[in-house]
Order: C-alpha cells, then sequence, then structure tokens
C-alpha cells in the first residue's frame, strides 16, 4: 500500500484551483522495532556501566565506613583530652588501642598511673571495630595508650590508623594534645 502526496495550486487568473499527483511515493509499512544485534549491543553496554557503576559505589562505601570509624576515634579522643583538662576525678584520661585477634577495639579509660595496665585504672568504654575494618597502627598483635595528662591536655605524639581494603585513614594527636 502507497500513499500518494498531492499537490494543490491555485491558478490566480480564472480563480481555481489545478490538482495533479505527485510521483514521489511514501511507503506506509515502514520497518518497526530494534534487531536482536541492537538489543544485544545495548544490553551489553548497560552491563558494562552497571559494573563499573556497583564497583565504584562498592569503593565508595567503604571509604565512607573507614572516614567515619576514624571520626569516631578522634572524636572519643578529644573528650577523654577535655576530661583530662578539666581535671575530672584528678585522673589522666585516654584510650588503650587493640590490634587483636579475632577483633580490633578500643578501651576509653581514666588512670592514675602512666599507662592501662596500671592498678588505677577504670575503664569507660569499650568499642569493637567493624570486621571489614583493622587497625593498621598499632601494628599486628600489638597495642598503643595514649593518654592525656591533668590540667594540659598534652601527650606524647601518636598516630592512630585504621584500613580496608587497601584504604587508609589516619589519625594524627600531636604532643600539645592537637588530634586531627
Amino acid at each position: 500500500m502507497e500513499h500518494r502526496i498531492q499537490n494543490i495550486e491555485w491558478n490566480t487568473e480564472h480563480g481555481t484551483r489545478n490538482t495533479h499527483r505527485s510521483a514521489f511515493r511514501v511507503p506506509c509499512s515502514a520497518q518497526q522495532g530494534f534487531s536482536l544485534l541492537e538489543l544485544l549491543i545495548v544490553m551489553a553496554i548497560l552491563v558494562t556501566m552497571a559494573t563499573m557503576g556497583s564497583g565504584m559505589y562498592r569503593s565508595f562505601g567503604k571509604n565512607v565506613e573507614l572516614s567515619s570509624a576514624a571520626q569516631e576515634i578522634a572524636a572519643d579522643l578529644r573528650h577523654m583530652q577535655s576530661k583530662a583538662m578539666t581535671g575530672e576525678g584528678n585522673f589522666k584520661w585516654g584510650g588503650h588501642f587493640v590490634n587483636g585477634t579475632p577483633d580490633d577495639y578500643y578501651v576509653l579509660f581514666s588512670t592514675s598511673g602512666t599507662s592501662y595496665v596500671d592498678s588505677g585504672t577504670v575503664s569507660i568504654a569499650t568499642t569493637t571495630l567493624s570486621k571489614t575494618i583493622s587497625f593498621s597502627d598499632p601494628t599486628d598483635s600489638a597495642s598503643k595508650d595514649i593518654i592525656f595528662n591533668k590540667i594540659s591536655g598534652t601527650t606524647t605524639a601518636a598516630t592512630i590508623s585504621v584500613a580496608s581494603e587497601g584504604l587508609t585513614q589516619t589519625v594524627n594527636i600531636s604532643s600539645v594534645g592537637t588530634i586531627y
């Protein structure tokens, strides 16, 4: 089936119109839909984009989780420093970080001594890291104490690093007590 285009011209002298049929033909049954090859190409492109997107999303999620853990450690250390600077309980305050088996954790504490293992130590809270995050500093099977002095809030310079799948976040503590 074909359609013909009809042209209409007006004869301006006699006020009549002339009609004639054009030789142009427009096919009525044009191709509808997509070929199998076109569909396969589109599907391959979509699968590739989805794979790349999920990898980037996973990496982003790990980075957020790791950053959150480092920020929580820094906030807990600032809280312990604040307690030391106000002289709360007439104690030194700090954190004991353990890179242990199977879980890595840290303990917030007060002490009248110079380390976590002294007899005057009182544990305030224990936080266990997520299964996907571990300490890279302190190293495997080691621990580290960060103790803030009364009133001054100073300490020995140290770092605490957390890692996950090749990514690392570090919390730095300066000798004057700056935590960043």
